[in-house]
Order: C-alpha cells, then structure tokens, then sequence
C-alpha cells in the first residue's frame, strides 16, 4: 500500500500578549535607533543580567522590570543605584507603576517611549 503524503497545515502562533503588543523604543543613549519589544510576561532592563541590555554606566545591571498582563504593563525599579524616571519623576523602589502609550521611561542616560497597541492578523 502506497504511502500517503501528509500536508501539516500550521497556523502561524500568535505573538506574545495578542492582540497586545508593547514596544521600548530607545529615543536618546547610546543606540537611539533602538526597538525592543517586549516578548514576555516579565522583562529586566539593565546593563548585564538583563533582557533587554543598555551600554549605558549609569544603569545597574538589573535597574527595572516591566510586567506585562493582558493590557496591562507596569513598570517597577529594582533599586537601581541611579534610579527609574517615569515621565519626567522619580519612581520609588519597589513600587510598581502602570504605563501607558508613549510614557518616557528613563535608565540612567538612556530614555525610552512606551508604545503600546494591538496586533492584527491582517492589516486594515
């Protein structure tokens, strides 16, 4: 008996958070052409020990970590010897703070807009 060729359809995985999508985008630091999306449900910015890294001598090696939960982000700083700026003011350690569209996220000398958004399948 023949063998049958068997064709696996595959249906592309959805990104993480579909349909919503957070993205870092480096606006002044050392690379300001950044773009750093975020791919989990917890994501450390830092220096070293992070995913998401900076050359940047003013951010510790584990300086924030950004939470994500459905439409929900938040950011907290993890005692960064130099502290996290949120829009301009000091974040306290430990607090987590929620972020929205275009917040400007500040690690040292690296600055950072929030974009947030939902993903489509197809376009409009």
């Amino acid at each position: 008996m023949p063998q049958r060729e068997t064709t696996e359809h595959h249906t592309p995985r959805p990104p993480f958070g579909t349909p919503h999508v957070f993205v870092l985008a480096v606006i002044d630091g050392e690379d300001p052409h950044g773009v750093h999306r975020i791919d989990r449900a917890e994501t450390v910015l830092g220096r070293e020990d992070a995913d998401v890294a900076f050359e940047d001598h003013e951010v510790s090696k584990r300086h924030c970590l950004i939470r994500t939960d459905g439409p929900v982000c938040t950011l907290t700083d993890l005692g960064s010897l130099n502290g996290t700026m949120l829009n301009g003011r000091p974040m306290r350690e430990g607090v987590a703070q929620r972020l929205r569209h275009l917040d400007e996220i500040q690690l040292g000398t690296t600055r950072l807009f929030l974009m947030t958004g939902k993903f489509r399948s197809q376009p409009k």
